[in-house]
């Protein structure tokens, strides 16, 4: 599996981001986002996908990173001294959710769903970043669950499909993922103030992460801010189109993120999310 290749092919916002990173960083991004990309596709479309995932997991925890099929993998986690425990949870995430499919009930299982499958992510990303670990995670962390929740806002009407329902059933009365997937009108007005929320709640993760931009080296810095605002601006348009979940999946355009990236790095601090009061 070629890194590059696989961050060009599934990762329209990081790939246009990665571009402003120095490059021996973008490499270990590209193959940090390869290895977790492998085993999201690995949960989501294969038979057996818990079962391979279990053994990544066991390759994991015994120091043996070679085991995922991922060019240059193994000897990034060598140079990079890479604390894996956060990609063993992200798998154990993946891996329990292959088995028994995902129904949210509460927001603190939407919260800690998001850190297992991309809060986990920010924490890897950091030392790839030249951010300190330890200083860096909190807000490492809040913007992959920021990013994740942003995903749930956008494919909704999709992952209902497929049986999966983010959407915390304390927010919709219990609403299974079938009804959410007839997308009956009579269901689509608890439905639109759901995801509303999810987009408010994800505003509230990225502003956290903002405020630990300062930590990164500048020309990663204005990369990672360049992805965060991307991410961000597709929960916005949901938001601003009325959240009209059965409409289908949002996109921006590649003239639309080229024009979020350039006023970015132009105004880093223009348009940025504000903490709530």
């Amino acid at each position: 599996m070629n890194p590059r290749e696989v961050l060009a092919r599934h990762g329209s916002s990081f790939h246009m981001a990665s571009r402003l990173l120095r490059r021996d960083d973008a490499n270990d991004v590209a193959t940090l986002y390869a290895a977790c990309r492998l085993i999201d596709d690995i949960a989501d479309e294969s038979a057996n996908g818990a079962g391979r995932i279990d053994t990544f997991i066991e390759a994991l925890t015994t120091g043996d990173p070679a085991m995922l099929p991922v060019d240059g993998f193994a000897a990034m986690v060598e140079r990079r001294r890479m604390r894996l425990d956060p990609l063993v949870t992200l798998a154990r995430t993946a891996a329990h959710e292959a088995r028994y499919g995902r129904l949210i009930e509460s927001e603190s299982e939407l919260i800690d769903y998001c850190y297992g499958v991309a809060g986990t992510v920010g924490e890897l990303m950091c030392p790839l970043l030249g951010a300190d670990p330890v200083r860096g995670r909190d807000a490492a962390v809040a913007l992959g669950i920021g990013m994740q929740l942003t995903n749930i806002a956008r494919d909704v009407l999709e992952d209902a499909g497929r049986g999966r329902r983010y959407l915390p059933g304390e927010w919709i009365d219990g609403r299974s993922a079938a009804t959410i997937a007839n997308a009956d009108p009579a269901d689509r007005r608890a439905m639109q103030t759901a995801i509303a929320r999810l987009i408010e709640t994800a505003e509230q993760h990225y502003a956290l992460a903002e405020t630990g931009f300062a930590l990164i080296p500048l020309r990663n810095r204005l990369s990672i801010r360049v992805a965060a605002r991307l991410y961000r601006a597709i929960g916005l348009r949901v938001r601003d189109d009325g959240c009209q979940y059965w409409l289908g999946r949002t996109s921006l355009s590649h003239p639309e993120r080229r024009q979020i990236a350039l006023r970015t790095l132009l105004r880093p601090a223009s348009n940025a999310p504000q903490p709530s009061a």
